[in-house]
């Protein structure tokens, strides 16, 4: 075993400790506040006012006259909901679904077609659409298509923020991590890593400071409810005693 991977499950949080005790988010951490997320819309002029004025109420709204205007001056670093006209999805590279998709922009999509067809339908949704509406599109039904659109693109701008933050740790900072999560202590960690006490303490003040302060566990959490898929986190821990270290996380496991 060389990667040590921490499942997506209630069951690792109930084991680590228990979840009402997760030390919460520090007030100043970078990934306390959400962003409310803002709704693009890309339309023919008549339509794109319209749209706007059923939308504004509820939702913060930006036009764009066409796809390749919204990639060029559009906030992609933010959540949001991108409305786009058939016709106007298109840029100078291709279908801006696909744009956003290889530029990984949490934007989620929905998309406007003035009869939609099921291949139609089956391409956008398969790129990631949220919804495939028919024009004349009714007001109600457009403002549950975003507020959908809204709540996905904020979980998929979430976690990328927290998986940069994984990221920007060093291979052995994630080890502790990991370790960390798996409730070991700095006495269990330090013989496994060939490291002095001293020294994890040390690597585990660099893991406290490019978390914002924010805990191990805390991050691991806040990842879970982020993802749909099996696994969270991954280490490499080439080179570690396997046996002692899947001794080490049993005990732990054991013990809490």
């Amino acid at each position: 075993m060389t990667n040590l991977t921490l499942p997506n499950n209630e069951n690792i949080f109930q084991r680590m400790t228990n979840p009402s005790d997760i030390p919460p988010l520090p007030e100043d951490s970078q990934f306390a506040p959400d962003d409310p997320g803002v709704v693009w819309v890309v339309e023919e002029d008549g339509v794109r006012e319209s749209l706007t004025f059923a939308l504004m109420p509820q939702f913060e709204t930006i036009v764009y006259p066409n796809a390749t205007e919204f990639l060029a001056r559009a906030d992609l670093d933010r959540p949001g909901c991108l409305i786009v006209a058939e016709p106007l999805s298109m840029t100078t590279s291709g279908d801006v679904q696909i744009a956003l998709r290889q530029m990984k922009c949490p934007v989620s999509v929905i998309l406007l077609a003035s009869q939609p067809d099921i291949r139609t339908a089956v391409r956008a949704m398969a790129a990631g659409a949220v919804s495939v509406l028919e024009k004349p599109v009714d007001p109600d039904e457009l403002a549950s298509a975003v507020e959908v659109g809204l709540v996905r693109s904020k979980r998929l701008y979430r976690r990328r923020r927290l998986l940069l933050m994984y990221e920007s740790l060093s291979r052995r900072e994630r080890q502790i991590f990991i370790m960390i999560c798996q409730g070991l202590k700095n006495s269990d960690i330090a013989p496994l890593l060939n490291l002095s006490q001293r020294t994890v303490e040390v690597h585990r003040a660099h893991i406290g400071r490019k978390l914002g302060n924010a805990a191990p566990v805390r991050l691991l959490y806040e990842l879970a409810k982020t993802t749909e898929d099996g696994s969270v986190l991954t280490a490499d821990f080439e080179g570690i005693d396997q046996e002692a270290l899947e001794r080490a996380i049993a005990e732990a496991t054991s013990s809490n």
